[in-house]
């Protein structure tokens, strides 16, 4: 998410290439592009396919660089010159031969979803310091996944570069795959909301386009406000299915793979004792978020430490840190928490996001397009201030990605803010009472009782009993949550060898980094035994899957209900 100052996408795109000898006999198996949720445990599936000897390498997105100054690896969309290269934290596994290669570039979901329908398809561009690991540019190992968990095949660290014919085969290769959070319905139907006028009646439109029917091709920028960075969100049209709204190309068929479930994880700062922090494990202390409270503090109705039962009395502001409207992680949280029902506190009616008015976008009014306001307080970068109520007021700040929002939480005392679940995203923070993370509803999100709240580190493989790990989600109780799925071709070899990449991190999650629900039992998991029921959305007729039919349809915030034996709806409110 983080781009290039410097260069157009058309200039990037020529700079690699002239770059970049020819393509060595390499078989790039997998080449990925998308949620950070699954971005750790899917290179973790690769390093296990990929057999005894093998390799990897990591990146992260910036660092300043001879070529993609000031980024590593980015994605390019070969539609139009205009529309910005998206940067990301790269993971690249080949096997001991040097024959195979998979690759996995951690952006948001809705542009993994679009970097993949996009007709023709994004192509992945590497720098090419990444091959010499000289110098200050790109140069590994940079043990963006702890070296611990390369396992069982550990005996080789991670590597300095890239080695010339692995480089080869990933430099302006096609993306094959959307790793995702949200259904490409869902995508689809969020990008699109992104793009559309601002309606103030029930956001069903943001503002960072114009219009009411997804006719903008590229939105207004979205800018995060995290101290010291440089990340932003593009917003760029996209189909699903018919033809691309750039090339009139038509897109290729697709099918959608489910991975497994992984929880919406509220995180907060703590340091401040008398505030978010009051006190930081006692029984009186802010460890519950209701789904009320949450409605109100992202919406900007009251964004203070009184917005909690059980506060300390003496109300201190707070800072709420929202993701951009782009992403899984927000539209997850959107539908599932902050956008239930017509009112706050009203529960989430089964009639799809078209009927809901709630948002943690309430009050945002974007700035036209082309405009910008940096420094300024107000929408771009985000910058409110929440209703004064007790004679403070806190604000209601944007960060962009994964890691900009675990940063934001990090750096600034009495803040709040939210992500799916990985022991990978929460690393920087977690093990220690300066932060934590609270129940939802009462109900915790990562063990069966709420203990210190403290944020579980796992540094070194930290095996779960099958079936153990995430046992309220799994009984239904939690309710902020969401499918972590792969998109890919309908047949053909891109299928075969994603449907290989999925089998293998369902069979390695519970024996080294539990970061999700496995969806398929097996390996003495019995997977998931509830699904999200699906509507329309995208012009996609509902179908839950659950015979030999085909799953489709939107289901983000949709009702939780069994599988199995006694099928029905566990809940449709919060």
């Amino acid at each position: 998410m983080k781009q290039s100052k410097f260069l157009s996408a058309a200039l990037l795109a020529a700079a690699v290439a002239i770059a970049a000898p020819p393509a060595h006999a390499v078989t790039v198996e997998v080449l990925g592009a998308g949620s950070s949720a699954i971005w750790q445990t899917a290179a973790l599936g690769a390093f296990a396919e990929a057999g005894a000897g093998a390799f990897h390498y990591t990146i992260k997105g910036s660092t300043a660089c001879t070529v993609l100054n000031p980024n590593c690896a980015v994605l390019h969309d070969q539609r139009s010159g205009q529309i910005l290269p998206e940067p990301g934290n790269l993971w690249v596994v080949w096997n001991a031969a040097g024959t195979k290669v998979w690759a996995d570039l951690s952006v948001d979901s809705i542009v993994g979803n679009r970097a993949y329908f996009a007709t023709p398809r994004n192509q992945l561009q590497v720098d090419p310091a990444t091959e010499t690991g000289s110098g200050t540019c790109c140069v590994s190992p940079a043990n963006a996944i702890s070296s611990a968990l390369w396992v069982p095949n550990s005996t080789n660290p991670d590597q300095p570069s890239l080695p010339t014919a692995i480089y080869n085969a990933l430099n302006n290769a096609t993306v094959t795959a959307g790793f995702t959070d949200i259904r490409p319905e869902d995508a689809k139907f969020a990008s699109c909301r992104v793009l559309n006028a601002l309606n103030t009646a029930n956001y069903s439109g943001l503002g960072y386009g114009t219009g009411t029917t997804c006719a903008t091709l590229i939105g207004t920028q979205i800018w995060s406000n995290v101290p010291a960075s440089t990340a932003v969100a593009n917003p760029v049209n996209f189909n699903i299915k018919g033809k691309d709204p750039f090339t009139e190309d038509t897109i290729k068929a697709s099918t959608t793979l489910s991975v497994g479930a992984s929880p919406i994880v509220f995180i907060v700062n703590r340091k401040n004792t008398s505030g978010l922090g009051y006190p930081a494990l006692g029984s009186a202390s802010i460890t519950n978020l209701t789904v009320q409270e949450a409605q109100q503090i992202w919406n900007g109705t009251e964004c203070d430490t009184n917005s909690f039962a059980g506060g300390p009395g003496t109300a201190v502001p707070i800072t709420v840190w929202q993701r951009e409207p782009m992403s899984g992680t927000m539209n997850t949280t959107e539908f599932t928490t902050f956008r239930c029902g017509n009112t706050a506190g009203t529960g989430c009616p089964v009639t799809g996001p078209s009927s809901h008015t709630n948002s943690q976008e309430v009050g945002i009014v974007p700035p036209a397009q082309g405009a910008f306001n940096f420094g300024a307080t107000g929408p771009d970068p985000l910058n409110l201030p929440c209703a004064t109520v007790d004679g403070i007021a806190g604000t209601r700040q944007r960060a962009v990605g994964t890691g900009d929002m675990v940063n934001g939480v990090n750096g600034q005392t009495d803040s709040i803010g939210y992500i799916f679940w990985g022991f990978g995203n929460v690393s920087k923070i977690s093990n220690t009472n300066n932060y934590g993370y609270l129940t939802l509803s009462g109900v915790d999100p990562i063990q069966t009782t709420y203990d210190t709240g403290v944020l579980p580190a796992c540094a070194n493989p930290c095996p779960a009993t099958p079936g153990a790990s995430f046992p309220n989600l799994r009984n239904g109780t939690y309710k902020a949550w969401s499918l972590l799925r792969v998109v890919t071709d309908a047949s053909g070899a891109n299928l075969t060898q994603v449907k290989e990449l999925v089998a293998a991190i369902e069979a390695n999650i519970n024996t080294s980094v539990p970061d999700f629900v496995p969806y398929a039992a097996g390996n003495g998991d019995p997977g998931l035994k509830l699904y999200r029921s699906h509507y329309l959305q995208s012009s996609v007729a509902p179908n839950n899957g659950l015979s030999s039919e085909k799953e489709a349809g939107g289901d983000m915030g949709g009702c939780i209900e069994n599988v199995g034996p006694a099928p029905g709806i566990l809940s449709c409110h919060q």
